[in-house]
């Protein structure tokens, strides 16, 4: 069955778990067993190398593909999430990593654009006074909502792409590589915007290669490995860890630096207390 979006759940709760969900695309197995828990209130990334199923998870979810096994609930329903459609009425956004803005319009057009068939038609003063006040609670940095996107930086578009997201009432945002090509300045823009939207009550979850950024501002680290659970993690978790848990070998640069840091730490206190 496939539920309607209903009242946002209190922090914590939970909105969204995977069970055993496989994934196959003839012969192939692009995700196998997948088990994921997303609480309102919580930002969870994941984490993976190139091909570790990732994108296919995140379309799963999305409504683009569907599960070959395994079970869907949402808000403790099972839920069958057989198109995009389904997922958007559910409370599941995407903003994926194209953003899919038009540049040639302006910030209102893009956050409005496709809900011309909505049962409540908004005007023009209506519509920006909306996008207005979310831009606000979101603490946005557009210097206009009559801006062309096309005159925006790479961080104001993706706070566009997300509010618009969020004139949908969306339980849970799901966004693809959000500080891809960003700046500094732009990445903790967009680091700040992903907080804004957790203490909003909405689970987040975030597709990144950025580790840094992951341990930034997720509460919960989860690793796939070809299509395999690898682990759940935290923010404190040590990257030689978590890049052991991406890539399979638990001797790698990171892990290596670390231990000499370690030994040398060692030796330092072992030279104090002589």
């Amino acid at each position: 069955m496939t539920m309607t979006a209903s009242v946002t759940p209190p922090r914590g709760a939970p909105i969204l778990s995977l069970r055993g969900i496989t994934k196959k695309f003839g012969a192939v197995s692009a995700l196998t067993d997948i088990d994921l828990d997303v609480h309102a209130g919580e930002v969870v990334a994941l984490v993976g190398d190139n091909g570790a199923g990732k994108s296919t998870l995140i379309k799963v979810l999305a409504g683009v593909h569907q599960q070959t096994e395994g079970e869907i609930s949402f808000l403790g329903e099972p839920v069958t999430l057989d198109g995009p459609s389904s997922a958007l009425s559910l409370g599941i956004a995407t903003v994926f990593q194209d953003l899919a803005l038009c540049e040639n319009l302006d910030v209102v057009a893009n956050l409005f654009l496709g809900q011309e068939r909505n049962p409540w038609r908004l005007d023009e003063v209506e519509m920006e006074v909306r996008a207005w006040t979310l831009l606000r609670e979101l603490a946005a940095r557009i210097p206009s909502v009559r801006e062309p996107i096309a005159s925006l930086s790479g961080g104001q578009r993706q706070t566009v792409a997300i509010a618009r997201s969020l004139l949908l009432d969306p339980k849970i945002i799901m966004l693809d590589e959000p500080t891809a090509a960003l700046g500094v300045a732009q990445t903790a823009e967009v680091l700040n915007l992903i907080e804004r939207v957790r203490d909003r009550g909405l689970g987040v979850i975030v597709i990144s290669h950025n580790m840094e950024d992951v341990r930034a501002v997720a509460d919960r680290i989860v690793v796939l490995r070809l299509g395999r659970n690898n682990g759940v993690f935290t923010a404190e978790t040590g990257n030689h860890e978590l890049i052991a848990a991406i890539t399979g070998a638990t001797d790698n640069s990171v892990s290596r630096r670390a231990a000499s840091r370690d030994l040398e730490a060692t030796n330092v206190n072992e030279r104090g207390a002589a």
